[in-house]
């Protein structure tokens, strides 16, 4: 009877611990959600026709900007009222919003709505990140970041897809496709704890259910420069990336080597490479703090050799090299922060990396002409920046090394 009743108990403790992971990892959906109805533009041309073609693209880019300042105030806000209740509001303004557009023909209704989908993710995107740092500690906390950039990746496309396929009714309809964030705030709403309002005694039930390691206020003060400079590589990180993506099609033509058609195949390679963020907790388990210059690395080369490239399949492989790698830089920034973050003060530090992601993406059109005149040298001169940003990001960590190796000489040295 006993050994029946302890079974039940540990059925119980996997089950509660397996659906918190599962919802921390779907909040993840609105990470590129508002990517997902660009398709939908020629449509919406069609049916605000005394709109230009500029601002009806706006209804895509206009998103960014909300979700860059409301990420930003999203620190303040979670110290208001919490995590949890900042999450939770975040994804239904997210949820709401996201389906006006598909019972609305006002441009400006639709302009608004997508606006306010843009406060939604902003304030839902950093709760996805820092809550993981919350409730998981180590190697657990690693996995499950780079599972969250895969659930992203996962996400997007399938979202993608189906938006695609409801726009063979009409663009009204690909709309529906945010009807999943319903699931999503259900779920986070049903098995994600708040933090803040956690006891000691609860606190500690709460991680002898789950077997993750208790709350720890951790010192931040000697990790200020780190968290900083991780924050600059995510930035430039992004806007390299970035630059390849949008230059690459004219690139392939200009040269001679393929079709804007394959570099749109050419990209989704990298897409795909995102899945290697599932593999992030298993490197960086063996690598540790040498897996971001490595990442920083392999995509440099990727990006460099792109440049001096003629075939077509290699620059397939070579994007799906840069995504695999890719994927790994985003984690290990989200992990580091998290880490040595106050509980209290990791979705700030998250709002930042989250919003330089952001501001990058959109400075990458001006950065890109001052990068390379041509697209060839843009696109070369990228991946030296990241091997740049490579060498440097592996150059503090063997200072830092012997700092502390100096300083533990000194402390062992009889006065």
């Amino acid at each position: 009877m006993v050994t029946m009743e302890r079974s039940e108990n540990n059925l119980k403790k996997s089950s509660n611990n397996t659906m918190l992971i599962v919802s921390l990892l779907l909040l993840n959906i609105v990470e590129q959600a508002s990517n997902v109805i660009t398709a939908t533009i020629p449509g919406m041309v069609k049916t605000f026709n005394n709109v230009t073609l500029t601002n009806v693209e706006m209804l895509t880019t206009i998103v960014s900007i909300f979700i860059t300042s409301f990420a930003l105030l999203s620190g303040i806000i979670v110290r208001k009222i919490g995590q949890k209740p900042t999450a939770v509001l975040g994804i239904s303004i997210a949820a709401i919003s996201s389906l006006i557009p598909a019972f609305s023909n006002s441009y400006y209704v639709v302009l608004v709505s997508r606006a306010f989908l843009g406060i939604g993710i902003g304030l839902a995107n950093p709760m996805a990140i820092s809550l993981i740092g919350t409730f998981f500690q180590g190697d657990k906390r690693a996995k499950l970041m780079g599972w969250r950039t895969a659930v992203a990746g996962i996400g997007t496309s399938l979202m993608t897809y189906i938006a695609g396929q409801l726009l063979k009714i009409n663009w009204h309809a690909s709309y529906l496709v945010y009807l999943l964030f319903i699931p999503t705030i259900i779920l986070f709403v049903l098995f994600v704890p708040n933090p803040e309002k956690i006891t000691n005694n609860q606190e500690k039930a709460f991680h002898q259910q789950t077997n993750s390691v208790p709350f720890k206020e951790k010192t931040k003060q000697n990790y200020m420069g780190a968290l900083f400079w991780l924050i600059l590589i995510m930035l430039v990180s992004r806007v390299c990336l970035m630059i390849l993506s949008i230059k690459l099609p004219t690139f392939l033509v200009k040269s001679g080597i393929g079709t804007a058609s394959q570099a749109a195949t050419a990209w989704s390679f990298n897409l795909v490479g995102l899945l290697g963020g599932m593999f992030f907790g298993y490197l960086y388990n063996h690598l540790k703090k040498y897996l971001l210059p490595l990442g920083l690395f392999l995509v440099g080369i990727g990006i460099f050799l792109i440049a001096y490239t003629k075939e077509i399949v290699i620059i397939y492989a070579l994007n799906l090299l840069i995504g695999v790698f890719a994927s790994i830089i985003t984690p290990y920034i989200y992990n580091y922060i998290t880490a040595v973050s106050l509980t209290k003060n990791a979705p700030f530090y998250t709002s930042l990396a989250l919003a330089s992601s952001n501001l990058g993406a959109f400075m990458t059109p001006y950065i890109a002409n001052i990068v390379g005149k041509t697209e060839k040298l843009a696109i070369l001169n990228s991946g030296i920046i990241l091997l740049v940003l490579a060498v440097c990001t592996l150059l503090s960590i063997f200072i830092k090394s012997k700092t502390r190796n100096t300083s533990a000489d000194k402390t062992r040295r009889p006065s």
